[in-house]
């Protein structure tokens, strides 16, 4: 007879992960490494909530129309005050507070959440009218933690729950702190160990690409979809914008294909076009192609003059680029570390001027034996309108976010990952009758700044908890029975030594154990341990 009924079976959620130790050391290797560099350039560290009310995260999350879409988001159980837009309860008709289960959401970025962190410590003063949109107060963060997406596409690096590192200024318009955003993350990608030229960070401004087409007339233009919906010349710009990004995936001409009556992608599957005229067309591929095989900023700043476009907007984005390369050169940020990407769009919700993208040049190859690339590990650009959106302050903003699962995935796909770090000490139990024993030793072990484990567990055999010890990667093993004691001798295993490739070719056990085991008396057992793990 068999049991229908519904068990609880041990899993994970798809997306989501156990971390073990080695990726919690690389993890904590990017966030320190990075955290030291943003500390110099004068970012404090300051943390946000996980939860927050979805209303103040924004109407939107990067390239998405809504709050629900992409975000786990659920309602309050405990009811509480609906607002005003001035500040104040909203009430009924008899005078009583309106009650509501607002809607949470779990953070999708860290970027919303210092939005809000900001407005809120202005919106006393905002209510009183005390804040001048010309003097706001600056405000310079950084900050690392986890953030959750409903990602429905779970391609390798990229996952539901992740952690982020970001670092911003709030509070000014001045493009230096654009410039310096690029200097930051490029010092911060060597900091971790990234080598020059294995990575790459590229800047664009998306005023320049906005002023182009704005020039070539789109904002004048109406397209009818298949569905016969009318779009105006903003819905039209972020479908172009949307396709031009694909253009270092799929090329220039399968970007012009779907500019125009539509492309089969690499499964087959029909992708609709977006119906522009010819004559639009022409000219997006033609400012495309005009970056062909161009690497160096001053080149590409060149051809973006030639094009000899008038839009006020174009040029406000060129002037900025000529900003950013000049302070890069005097301070000496080349071209093999920072370069401009003309064609780069990155979030359309979100960036209002430059915008940043840190991309992984290595290679690896995945379990079928494909040759891959990890691609981008870091994006940011000037997002003015985030606070804005929130209580109508106009508060320019610039910063940029280290995705560091998909670093610490790049790092290890690499094989660029640091050893695993000693575990701890490793006290042998021979006879729970000379805990007392154990316990004074690994307190003396542990007085001296090294960490200590007592084994605990059911298996008492020498070679399983060696085996266990081993695991743990301990550098050392302390053997001590009631005859040692007596002695006042250790032994102590030097686990580490025991497993290096030489040691493996000595077939004598003797010789070997000879290397690898020694007899410490116990006054002198401190002093060896530490000489033996600074070796």
């Amino acid at each position: 007879m068999s049991d229908n009924k519904r068990g609880i079976i041990p899993r994970k959620i798809k997306g989501f992960r156990d971390i073990y130790p080695e990726l919690n050391q690389l993890r904590w290797k990017i966030i320190t490494k990075a955290g030291e560099v943003y500390k110099k350039y004068g970012y404090e560290h300051w943390d946000t909530p996980i939860i927050e009310y979805a209303d103040c995260l924004g109407k939107y999350m990067p390239d998405r129309d809504t709050i629900e879409e992409g975000v786990y988001s659920f309602r309050n159980p405990e009811k509480e005050p609906v607002y005003k837009k001035n500040g104040e309860e909203l009430r009924d008709k008899w005078n009583k507070v309106i009650m509501d289960n607002h809607h949470l959401s779990l953070r999708y970025d860290l970027t919303a959440p210092l939005a809000r962190l900001y407005s809120e410590n202005l919106w006393s003063q905002f209510l009183k009218n005390n804040i001048n949109e010309k003097k706001i107060p600056l405000f310079r963060r950084y900050q690392f933690g986890q953030v959750f997406r409903y990602e429905t596409k779970l391609d390798p690096g990229r996952f539901r729950e992740f952690w982020q590192l970001d670092f911003d200024t709030v509070g000014t318009n001045n493009i230096t702190a654009d410039a310096e955003v690029c200097m930051i993350l490029s010092d911060a990608m060597e900091a971790i160990g990234l080598k020059r030229e294995t990575y790459i960070v590229n800047v664009n401004n998306r005023k320049i690409l906005k002023g182009f087409l704005r020039e070539i007339g789109i904002f004048e233009i109406k397209i009818i979809d298949d569905k016969n919906i009318s779009q105006n010349g903003e819905e039209i710009e972020q479908d172009i914008l949307r396709i031009i990004d694909k253009v270092d995936k799929i090329g220039i001409k399968e970007v012009v294909k779907e500019l125009g009556k539509g492309r089969k992608d690499s499964s087959g599957a029909k992708i609709i076009g977006l119906k522009l005229t010819e004559n639009i067309i022409e000219k997006i591929e033609k400012y495309l192609t005009t970056f062909n095989g161009i690497s160096t900023r001053t080149e590409i700043i060149n051809n973006l003059n030639k094009l000899s476009i008038k839009d006020k907007i174009f040029n406000e984005g060129l002037d900025e680029l000529i900003i950013i390369d000049k302070l890069l050169n005097d301070i000496g940020y080349k071209d093999d570390r920072i370069a401009f990407l003309p064609t780069m769009v990155r979030g359309m919700a979100y960036y209002t001027g430059p915008v940043f993208e840190v991309n992984s040049m290595q290679k690896y190859k995945d379990e079928k034996g494909r040759e891959r690339k990890v691609g981008a590990i870091c994006g940011g650009g000037r997002y003015d309108g985030l606070v804005e959106k929130l209580i109508g302050i106009k508060a320019p903003a610039t910063g940029a976010s280290i995705g560091v699962d998909r670093l610490a995935e790049l790092l290890y796909l690499t094989k660029q990952k640091d050893k695993l770090e000693n575990g701890p000490v490793f006290i042998v139990v021979f006879d729970d009758n000379l805990m007392s024993e154990y316990q004074k030793i690994a307190a003396e072990i542990r007085n001296a700044g090294i960490k200590t484990e007592i084994y605990y567990g059911t298996q008492k055999g020498l070679r399983k908890q060696l085996t266990y010890a081993d695991k743990k990667n301990c550098p050392l093993a302390i053997l001590i029975g009631e005859d040692e004691i007596k002695q006042g001798i250790v032994t102590v295993k030097n686990l580490k030594l025991g497993k290096d490739k030489k040691m493996q070719d000595i077939k004598d056990r003797k010789i070997w154990r000879a290397k690898v085991q020694k007899q410490v008396k116990r006054e002198n057992l401190i002093s060896y341990i530490i000489e033996t793990i600074e070796k």
